[in-house]
């Protein structure tokens, strides 16, 4: 049976990338409470939003939760765990009988034991609820919470990120709306599906460290468009994480062929300026979407600076591809300073990692074109007096 640090991971994994992929909230947010029951072996699970006015949680979300139960009435912020609109995960063990829970009777009748309560939160504003429910009366672990805590952090991240786009994609349709003009074509983003890969062990306080470290990145990833800052931390938490002696993304260059550096960690600044890297010469495959393990670079023909990197005190080198839809933009390569295998917990991680990478970029030109089209817009209707 697979254990649930693996669960964790893969599912932080799926919700990560569509946060940073999917610009719908409420598909990411049904996509969360979905993919928390089986993972945490839960009855079902819902997420409510708070409506400041009428001061009720209203859902947004749930699965496995009868209809009958979801009709029960209104949910009242001030009556149903108060404390969690503070910013506390609340764990109530007796939901039957607990006096901070709303309607015990109708929970009786849906059979629900016990209840967790996290805050979705939007920076420190706890703006609505992500709620576990169990069968038979239960405790979490710190871990549990930890995790569930971060799925409600994302799911603040998501609605942000969405009302973000759809802000500026309004200020857009309102400039084209006052030129008399079509609206521009809209750009998708592609959506991003998990890859589940099966495995008889696994190193428990790893699975717990990739968790953290993917939270992290794409906490980062989403409070921070300037993805070259947060491709920076992503290269240091590698280092960190996978204990090796260097870590680079490159991005492919279209024109030139040429692997372009955007960041770095842990090399000298005369390895990293030896000379141009050729995409089709430097371990050539990656480019071809393949991931490489050079386990002696001394004897490898794929090297393109073979002297220089021993003069670095290079001896292994794992190159994975970065993708975007079926295209390689780029590499993530990890420098060893003694020969290094990677297991295929340890490859899983990484490719995330370069995956959520990707998105990143992604989204930054994306951003970056919107506010450049806005931008235009704005300056030409005023040079034709139409602004």
């Amino acid at each position: 049976m697979e254990r649930k640090e693996i669960a964790y991971f893969r599912i932080f994994h799926e919700v990560s990338r569509a946060i940073l992929s999917v610009l719908d909230s409420k598909e990411v947010l049904a996509l969360i409470v979905k993919r928390i029951v089986p993972a945490m072996k839960l009855k079902a699970a819902s997420l409510r939003l708070l409506n400041e006015k009428t001061n009720d949680l209203e859902l947004v979300a749930s699965h496995l939760l009868s209809k009958r139960y979801l009709s029960k009435g209104p949910l009242n912020a001030d009556r149903s765990v108060p404390d969690v609109l503070e910013g506390k995960p609340v764990l109530i063990i007796d939901a039957q009988n607990d006096p901070r829970i709303q309607y015990p009777g109708e929970k009786a009748e849906e059979g629900i034991a016990s209840i967790l309560s996290v805050p979705v939160q939007i920076h420190d504003k706890v703006i609505g609820m992500l709620r576990l429910y169990t069968s038979a009366p239960r405790s979490f672990t710190e871990e549990e919470i930890e995790f569930v805590s971060a799925l409600g952090e994302m799911a603040g991240l998501a609605i942000l990120n969405a009302r973000m786009y759809e802000r500026e994609k309004e200020k857009l349709t309102r400039l084209f709306k006052k030129g008399g003009l079509e609206p521009a074509h809209h750009v998708e983003i592609m959506k991003y599906g998990i890859k589940a890969v099966s495995r008889a062990t696994f190193d428990a306080k790893r699975s717990t460290e990739f968790f953290r470290t993917l939270h992290e990145v794409s906490r980062d990833l989403l409070y921070d468009l300037n993805s070259g800052e947060v491709l920076d931390s992503m290269v240091e938490k590698l280092i960190k994480i996978m204990g090796i002696k260097g870590c680079c993304i490159y991005l492919i260059n279209e024109t030139t062929g040429r692997l372009e550096m955007v960041a770095s960690r842990g090399l000298s600044n005369e390895y990293l300026q030896k000379g141009p890297l050729e995409a089709a010469k430097s371990i050539p495959d990656v480019v071809k979407g393949k991931t490489v393990v050079v386990e002696d670079v001394a004897t490898s023909k794929d090297i393109q600076y073979r002297d220089e990197a021993i003069k670095e005190g290079i001896v292994s080198i794992l190159s994975v591809p970065i993708f975007v839809k079926e295209y390689v933009i780029g590499e993530v390569r990890l420098y060893s300073a003694k020969e290094r295998k990677y297991d295929k917990e340890e490859m899983e991680f990484i490719l995330a990692l370069a995956e959520i990478g990707g998105i990143a970029i992604t989204n930054t030109k994306f951003y970056q074109r919107l506010k450049h089209d806005i931008k235009f817009w704005e300056s030409t209707l005023a040079y034709l007096d139409k602004g």
